[in-house]
């Protein structure tokens, strides 16, 4: 997976303990972006696009699996939390379509897509 430098930096908030923040700076964001990016990338033409998290966090984990068997999958809220981040950035990596898609139990969540911006860099880190 290429390292590219997706601007994602870990926060605490100013009412955590010292502790979080602490951890917060050794959280490594940029290579958990990466892999929420690869993962999007690898879903064209397997799923109809927009995707919703749950399905991206389902191909990191194959991504991983495959890559990096010792490592521990990245959870959903790790995924979710990513996808938002990459939406934030300028110009965004990610965008949300809409509201429209369904959780894995049934209830309403958001679909993602990938940006121009992101499909290019996606492209790179999946090489």
């Amino acid at each position: 997976m290429s390292d590219l430098s997706l601007g994602g930096v870990a926060h605490a908030r100013g009412t955590d303990p010292q502790t979080s923040h602490d951890a917060a700076s050794k959280v490594d964001v940029n290579g958990k972006q990466s892999l929420t990016l690869r993962a999007m990338f690898d879903l064209r033409g397997v799923v109809p696009l927009p995707v919703e998290a749950w399905r991206v966090s389902g191909m990191s984990a194959r991504i991983q699996r495959r890559d990096n068997p010792k490592a521990r999958p990245l959870g959903g809220s790790t995924i979710r939390t990513r996808l938002n981040e990459m939406a934030r950035l300028d110009p965004p990596l990610v965008e949300v379509v809409d509201r429209d898609g369904l959780t894995e139990s049934g209830g309403r969540c958001a679909r993602y897509r990938l940006t121009n911006r992101g499909l290019e860099l996606a492209g790179r880190v999946s090489e």
